[in-house]
């Protein structure tokens, strides 16, 4: 192959797989988020605040509150001991209710002991039970 052919087709293979990589790389980075529990991000607290981390814990009995002026919802979630006041703004699930497991994502706020929820997802393990019991051993 000639030589002034073969020095800009390997600079532009470069330049394309590195174009691609970074790509990959910047996006998939900023996909990652952390799934923690409430007493996990507790004790993590410095390094998990103002970043957005997915969390797991039990909605606290008779804790779920609505202010209609804001269509703030606000409501506690424990783990092993561990509390923590979660705000939302949204449409509720229609399964969540006091004492359910929940996976709530969005961001611990900085010197607070605030979680800001952007999505909420609740867990349904007697569905699930119900199931394996119809079918069996």
């Amino acid at each position: 192959m000639n030589r002034k052919k073969t020095l800009p087709a390997i600079a532009s293979a470069v330049l394309v797989i590195g174009a691609v990589a970074y790509l990959m790389f910047t996006s998939f980075g900023e996909s990652m988020v952390y799934y923690k529990t409430v007493d996990e991000l507790l004790a993590e607290r410095a390094r998990f605040e103002g970043k957005p981390v997915r969390i797991n814990g039990v909605l606290s009995r008779g804790s779920l509150r609505h202010d209609a002026s804001t269509d703030e919802y606000r409501f506690t979630m424990t783990k092993q001991g561990q509390a923590l006041e979660i705000s939302y703004r949204g449409v509720l699930p229609d399964s969540m209710q006091d004492s359910q497991e929940l996976v709530v994502h969005g961001v611990l706020e900085k010197s607070s002991n605030l979680f800001v929820a952007s999505e909420i997802l609740t867990k349904c393990p007697s569905k699930y039970e119900a199931q394996a019991q119809a079918k069996g051993p």
